[in-house]
């Protein structure tokens, strides 16, 4: 499986893999193809590519015909889906809305129209625990010439609802879950009464 250039740039540059983890939760690591030692098997060929800090990973997946591999998040809770068309795709989502996994927790099992409601909130709690983000955002976007989405939350759930999925299972042979869950804004009581 071919591994996309920007990867590679982002591998031998340590310092760019050190703020993609501290602030994005994204551990590069040694590309590794043995899947079952990350717990799931898939029928087509992947690759892991990262993890974050609660145990889930992100996987290149083998899609024939396509030029570009998609990029799946399978985590520790036995969900998993698309949520990048392709690596830089992927990657611009995750510098644009860091905050996507929680996105995905307040999208009442799915509707973009509650992923919008809760993306200003999401947005000022980052800003409170990263004042300098944005700094950092325009750092790796110049260093590896990428743009920041210009609509980040409809490609995130446009990716995940997409009939290209390809089916992740555990080594049981269970089918995993969406990353959506069934949370809403209005469920947030910090939240709930700032809503429009």
């Amino acid at each position: 499986m071919k591994i996309p250039q920007l990867l590679k740039t982002i591998e031998k540059n340590r310092d760019i893999c050190d703020i993609l983890m501290e602030y994005f939760d994204l551990e590069i690591i040694t590309p590794n193809l043995d899947v079952k030692k990350f717990h799931f098997e898939t029928s087509v060929e992947t690759m892991i590519i990262a993890e974050d800090g609660s145990g889930g990973i992100f996987a290149l997946l083998h899609n024939e015909g396509l030029e570009d591999l998609p990029v799946y998040y399978i985590n520790s809770e036995g969900q998993a889906g698309k949520v990048g068309e392709n690596f830089e795709q992927f990657l611009s989502m995750i510098i644009t809305i860091p905050y996507w996994l929680d996105l995905l927790k307040f999208s009442g099992n799915g509707q973009l129209s509650e992923m919008k409601k809760a993306q200003p909130f999401l947005l000022e709690e980052r800003l409170e625990d990263f004042p300098k983000i944005q700094r950092v955002k325009d750092k790796i976007t110049c260093e590896l010439s990428i743009n920041e989405s210009s609509y980040p939350v409809e490609n995130l759930h446009r990716s995940l609802v997409t009939n290209s999925q390809t089916p992740i299972y555990s080594l049981d042979g269970e089918k995993m879950e969406s990353l959506f869950q069934s949370y809403k804004p209005s469920d947030n009581p910090l939240w709930k009464d700032r809503i429009v």
